[in-house]
């Protein structure tokens, strides 16, 4: 079943492709790992923009017929302006609705409030519904200033100026080591580190070597009365008990099992696409 209010339809996937509709507007791009075949039954004709990434040189866009620049696509009870970025992505991954949920409903639910941590947050929906949801504060990190440009164009379409949100530009690591530093904690953390990423200047990120260094300082920022905390990633070293190992490691979860899910997206005419996977805990 596609999942409610979401304006988003996985059509179909396979041939190392993904047919998908974002707000209406259906585009076909690459995707390495569907190696199925696609089904027979769906018209990937429909597509309106494809996403062609050649062997060598730049990928790029290719249109059937005049489209807009920037859309606005509903999600929940916010709204985010969906792009052709040269990277063949549109900003929104809807693998992650069932995170996204997950910690509303907590957030929601809580007696107290809660601050949240969202890190590597690229277009900011997990900060936005985090804050609708009722968060005392959201800090949001990510190391390009067009991704913290493009969560801060999404707060204001979904009228959330007045919401206490917190859009940093920063390496994680070095924000995190100053956070330790400054005191702060935090009941909620969400974090979905790339594989491999440029940070701020010069550096970078490769999570075989940062991921220990990151989960040591955020086992050290996560207050007393800490909630929850969700690990997802699109590494092809980890597994996803591996996750569950470093969420479980972390001492106010001393205890408590980790929940590990495959971040599957659903088809309703054709194949469903298996697109990362992560563990969660909640105390």
């Amino acid at each position: 079943m596609k999942p409610k209010k979401i304006d988003y339809e996985l059509i179909d996937s396979g041939k190392f492709r993904r047919l998908e509709s974002f707000g209406g507007i259906i585009i076909d791009r690459p995707c390495p790992q569907a190696h199925w075949p696609q089904n027979k039954k769906i018209d990937w004709t429909q597509s309106m923009a494809t996403f062609i990434r050649p062997e060598k040189g730049a990928g790029f866009w290719k249109f059937k017929q005049k489209l807009p620049e920037n859309w606005t696509v509903s999600i929940s009870d916010i709204k985010v302006e969906a792009r052709f970025s040269t990277q063949g992505q549109v900003g929104i991954f809807p693998e992650q609705w069932t995170n996204w949920i997950w910690a509303n409903n907590l957030i929601k639910k809580s007696k107290k409030p809660l601050k949240i941590l969202n890190l590597f947050g690229y277009t900011g929906i997990a900060s936005l519904m985090a804050s609708y949801a009722g968060a005392e504060e959201v800090c949001h990190v990510d190391g390009a200033k067009s991704s913290i440009n493009w969560a801060k164009t999404n707060q204001k379409i979904s009228g959330l100026q007045t919401y206490k949100i917190r859009w940093i530009i920063d390496d994680v690591l070095k924000f995190l080591e100053r956070e330790v530093r400054r005191g702060n904690r935090y009941e909620g953390i969400i974090l979905d580190p790339p594989a491999f990423g440029r940070g701020k200047g010069k550096t970078d990120w490769r999570i075989e070597r940062d991921l220990f260094t990151c989960m040591t300082l955020i086992d050290q920022l996560l207050s007393p009365q800490a909630r929850f905390v969700i690990l997802t990633c699109h590494a092809p070293t980890l597994e996803r008990q591996d996750l569950a190992y470093y969420l479980e490691d972390l001492a106010v979860f001393k205890g408590r099992k980790a929940e590990t899910m495959e971040l599957k997206i659903k088809s309703e005419k054709g194949n469903d696409l298996p697109s990362s996977f992560g563990a969660r805990i909640l105390r």
